[in-house]
């Protein structure tokens, strides 16, 4: 997890060895966003949240805010979280 002062983390949904996934981490960590990463693949508790919250089973998953963007653009992740 990185970690930014005074924000509260954002839940990146992921599964391993996605490299979509991967992108999305290495975006978070360069904008120094922090964030808490929950695997969908091996933790039902974390695919049926970002179920709920998506009504979808895509990755990676940005939740934030009371919100969540599936597989989003960088530009659409910038503007979402910065």
């Amino acid at each position: 997890m990185t970690m930014a002062a005074g924000n509260d983390p954002v839940i990146l949904y992921v599964v391993p060895d996605c490299p979509l996934c991967g992108h999305a981490r290495a975006w978070l960590t360069q904008h120094r966003v922090a964030y808490l990463e929950l695997d969908v693949k091996n933790n039902f508790g974390a695919l049926r949240a970002m179920y709920k919250l998506t009504r979808q089973r895509y990755v990676p998953v940005f939740g934030a805010k009371g919100r969540a963007l599936v597989r989003p653009s960088d530009a659409e992740l910038a503007e979402f979280l910065l």
